[in-house]
């Protein structure tokens, strides 16, 4: 009795690991406020307030390491994303927060005394969020200013990228998501 005992708390423990461990393998990294570490794979919009557009699973590493950029040369340069970690000399209109008096790298993200990089939430909050000021911007022809909450500072940047990308290299033309290809990016909702 005292063996099947031993044997059924084994198995027990054995299942909670085994349910743990496979839900890490398939949940993607979790992304804190600010990190010093890049993240390879990321979820964005996890919480989407949409009925019909989910989450976005976004490979930050390819991102980050591959000639993803515009022309296909190079990879993307991190203040591309990261805005703020430029100097306020660097930044183009609409921009206009400035943290670093540098430009961010992953070289320089490696240096100890190098301040952590703060992701797109830790400003751009979820619609309704009003636990901080989201960013707001007046665009050229535009009377009313435009709320940049997490959604639209996430379908700003990325669509204009993958845009100007397919346009300068038109074989990318149904292989890289455009700005009217959601479904590409966002997983539907269930």
């Amino acid at each position: 009795m005292r063996k099947l005992l031993i044997l059924i708390v084994a198995l027990g423990c054995l299942a909670v690991l085994v349910v743990a461990n496979g839900s890490a393998f398939t949940a993607q990294q979790e992304i804190p406020k600010e990190s010093k570490t890049q993240p390879k794979q990321v979820v964005l919009d996890k919480d989407s307030q949409s009925d019909k557009y989910g989450e976005v699973a976004f490979n930050h590493e390819n991102h980050a390491t591959k000639n993803y950029s515009v022309d296909g040369k190079s990879p993307i340069a991190c203040v591309e994303c990261h805005h703020t970690d430029q100097p306020a000399t660097a930044l183009q209109a609409p921009l206009k927060t400035s943290e670093r008096a540098v430009a961010l790298t992953a070289k320089l993200l490696e240096a100890a005394d190098t301040k952590p990089v703060k992701t797109c939430r830790a400003c751009h909050l979820q619609a309704g969020d009003d636990s901080a000021p989201i960013p707001t911007v007046t665009y050229s022809g535009k009377t009313a200013p435009t709320k940049l909450t997490n959604e639209v500072a996430y379908h700003t940047n990325c669509n204009i990228c993958h845009d100007k990308a397919i346009a300068a290299r038109p074989i990318l033309k149904g292989k890289a998501p455009g700005s009217n290809d959601c479904l590409s990016c966002h997983k539907p909702v269930s």
